[in-house]
């Protein structure tokens, strides 16, 4: 997300080297745009520099530019196309035997490894292009493999690590002055999150003089920076003003999800901390993981044969000067030619032995799939398993809940407890999809049911939740969820919602007290409500896939229709539950599910 800032310091390099005045001229300009954002004057600035350079003394110059225009294109246009566009920096610097191609386009891996977030995989990446630098570009600098790795070390909380790092970006010599402040933006952010405030100051300080001195803004990552500039003082209203300046969706989500919570709105820092979910989610999508893991395969097989071609190399230039000096002609000859049929045979071997491991890779890769996918099969009939799919139906309350979930496993879940005339239930969606939240579903169900037993009050049922919840919840995931309990006799119903869409009882929102949702804040004391009696009423509690389900069109379902829908009488508990999953259903037609469908009717009678 903040490396970004590290490939712009690193494209401003263009202008850095000696070049003719009307290439320096056209690197000048595809720099200016990549700093502004403007997309169309970049990409034709930069077809300018590469077709200026493909085929000239300057294929450092046009490998990078090549590199940074995969990375743009992923950033903010196509992830898909920008994974494709390093695939073929790669293909090309194989084709041309360009080492210097190869370091450009493993560090463009690296970072989109990054944003992506694959950070132990970006991190290989960044080391990898170390290696290449270091062996192949000695004159290069190598500060952007340095604030590369700043940048995992940050995502794994290592801030020693990352200070390392960018201490020795710092050193390195020739190093530009937007990497400069960079690295001195790591320090920063470093220095924040150890609780260094005075620490904080002092980096900020000393970044704030590099770029007074050079005229840079600092760019997207100088606003952020800022951002936590006023955070550190605490000036949050100022904090929140600097976040809309942010480019990246990431960072603005995030960082706005922070300062409400510091603030103490937790409705806000919930809207934001799910928009921060949505966007890592998109990010992380299973098309642009696949792409990247067979461009690193291989560039993995690529580095392996370079070092044999080396090695071989070595060998020859050996023998032939031994051959030279020990036999006559005659004799060199034939030992050339018995050395190279042993070559060929040998490398018809590496072949053939390169083929058998390709071919048993696909059936080793063939059989994980289907591995995969049958105990993705599996772990959604222990899941299924897992929610109740036996309902009272008595004479004084009818009960009927169902989930569809969008994907193999889902995160949303919904269960009941029925203890003597008390009826406890709960409905809740977890934040994010797949595997990660069908697991943090499972730990939330059996919580939930371990509390029921004890009796309390739902707003007690979330107070514990949330205690156990947000401890140690590096991933930041949480549960928004609405807990109810009713005294079957007396009709009445204590709640607490806890971020979740709000209810509708007898075909209207009800309104309610703003909790956050479970898991993100340990602090939170979560308030309950209540009704005086539901006899006689339908109570509909769901989760968002059904209000936020679209068509091909992109339109929502919409409150409207599920509040028609539930003004008229659609019959028993499970009757309403199945019409209006119908109705969903019907409205989004052949569109994606883009979340799972829970919902639960409670009637009163």
């Amino acid at each position: 997300m903040m490396l970004l800032m590290l490939t712009t310091g690193t494209l401003h390099a263009l202008a850095e080297e000696a070049l003719p005045p009307k290439l320096q001229s056209l690197t000048d300009e595809a720099y200016r745009a990549y700093s502004a954002r403007e997309t169309d004057n970049y990409f034709e600035a930069v077809k300018k520099v590469k077709d200026a350079t493909e085929f000239s003394d300057y294929q450092e110059t046009y490998y990078r530019a090549c590199s940074y225009e995969a990375i743009y294109m992923f950033e903010y246009v196509d992830r898909s196309k920008g994974v494709q566009m390093a695939h073929d920096i790669y293909h090309h610097a194989k084709a041309n035997k360009s080492n210097v191609g190869m370091y450009f386009a493993t560090f463009a891996l690296g970072t989109i490894r990054e944003q992506s977030g694959n950070i132990g995989l970006a991190e290989k990446s960044f080391q990898q292009a170390l290696k290449l630098k270091k062996k192949y570009l000695p004159e290069e600098s190598a500060a952007p493999c340095y604030l590369g790795l700043c940048e995992t070390a940050f995502h794994r909380k290592d801030y020693e690590e990352v200070k390392e790092y960018a201490h020795k970006a710092l050193e390195e010599p020739g190093i530009i002055p937007m990497n400069q402040i960079t690295a001195w933006s790591y320090k920063c952010l470093a220095r924040y999150n150890q609780g260094d405030s005075i620490g904080f100051e002092e980096a900020y300080k000393e970044r704030a003089q590099l770029m007074a001195e050079h005229g840079g803004q600092g760019g997207l990552f100088g606003e952020l920076i800022n951002v936590y500039q006023a955070k550190n003082r605490k000036q949050w209203n100022l904090a929140l003003q600097r976040t809309e300046k942010l480019i990246h969706q990431q960072n603005k989500c995030a960082q706005k999800a922070s300062i409400y919570e510091h603030m103490g709105d937790y409705q806000q820092a919930l809207y934001w901390q799910k928009r921060t979910r949505a966007v890592i989610d998109s990010i992380q999508s299973s098309e642009a993981r696949s792409q990247t893991n067979e461009f690193d395969t291989e560039l993995a097989i690529t580095y392996a044969e370079n070092e044999t071609k080396e090695q071989e190399l070595a060998k020859d230039q050996t023998m032939l000067a031994a051959g030279g000096i020990l036999a006559a002609f005659i004799i060199a000859f034939l030992s050339v030619y018995l050395y190279r049929s042993k070559r060929h045979a040998k490398e018809m071997k590496h072949k053939n032995s390169e083929l058998l491991k390709a071919y048993d890779k696909l059936e080793e890769t063939t059989k994980a799939k289907e591995r995969i996918e049958s105990e993705l099969r599996i772990a959604r009939d222990i899941q299924k398993r897992m929610l109740p799919h036996v309902f009272p139906r008595r004479r004084d309350v009818d009960l009927y809940a169902m989930m569809t979930p969008a994907k193999e496993v889902g995160g949303d879940l919904y269960g009941y407890a029925l203890l003597d005339n008390l009826l406890y239930f709960c409905v809740g969606d977890v934040s994010g999809k797949g595997v990660p939240a069908a697991l943090y579903m499972a730990e939330v169900t059996r919580m939930f049911r371990t509390l029921v037993d004890g009796k309390l009050q739902p707003d007690t049922i979330a107070t514990r939740l949330n205690h156990a919840l947000a401890e140690d919840n590096d991933q930041g995931m949480f549960v928004t969820m609405f807990i109810g309990l009713i005294d079957l006799k007396s009709g009445h119903m204590e709640y607490c919602n806890a971020g979740h869409n709000p209810p509708l009882l007898n075909g209207q929102f009800m309104k309610m007290e703003s909790n956050a949702p479970i898991g993100l804040w340990p602090e939170v004391e979560f308030a309950g409500e209540k009704v005086d009696d539901m006899h006689g009423k339908t109570l509909f509690v769901y989760t968002d896939g059904i209000n936020e389900a679209e068509n091909i069109h992109q339109e929502q379902f919409g409150d409207e229709r599920l509040k028609a829908l539930l003004q008229k009488d659609l019959g028993d508990a499970r009757q309403t539950s199945e019409a209006i999953h119908k109705a969903v259903e019907d409205f989004v037609g052949s569109a994606e599910p883009s979340d799972d469908l829970t919902k639960m009717c409670i009637k009163m009678r």
